[in-house]
């Protein structure tokens, strides 16, 4: 049970990185940096104009394969509750909802790292050493 939580943990963590980052770069481009924490991560890695354009396709395509794994997994969290209630006991359903549910949760996981490798693509090696760093920090600092 604690290996599953730790698995949840680093996917959420992941996840919200990500996401961290998608919503910072579709942001306004020309804002003052802020306590928003896009503009704080825009900030830290200086990203050029150039840069946050070809980012652009990036995050968008991220943020299109996050919003379909959220739905599913939604989805099978809706099937998980339908199962416990309807089976009021550890059945093959609640046991083949929640195996759907890690699934997704891999899924979620895998987009996300390959995400961030994406987007070291078009920063600097300097810069992507830095998005590294701080994705290491949010791994590291989840409960």
């Amino acid at each position: 049970m604690r290996s599953v939580l730790g698995f949840f943990v680093a996917v959420i963590a992941v996840a919200a990185l990500s996401s961290f980052c998608t919503l910072r770069w579709v942001a306004a481009r020309s804002a003052p940096v802020s306590a928003d924490p896009h503009e704080w991560l825009h900030h830290e890695l200086k990203l050029t104009p150039e840069q946050r354009k070809a980012l652009e396709p990036i995050e968008a395509r991220f943020s299109e394969r996050e919003t379909r794994l959220r739905n599913e997994m939604r989805a099978a969290n809706h099937k998980l509750a339908v199962a416990i209630r309807e089976g009021k006991a550890y059945s093959p359903e609640v046991a083949a909802a929640v195996e759907m549910i890690h699934h997704h949760m891999g899924e979620l996981q895998k987009t996300s790292i390959e995400h961030l490798f994406e987007m070291r693509k078009v920063l600097t090696p300097e810069q992507g050493d830095k998005l590294l760093d701080l994705a290491e920090r949010a791994l590291d600092q989840s409960p």
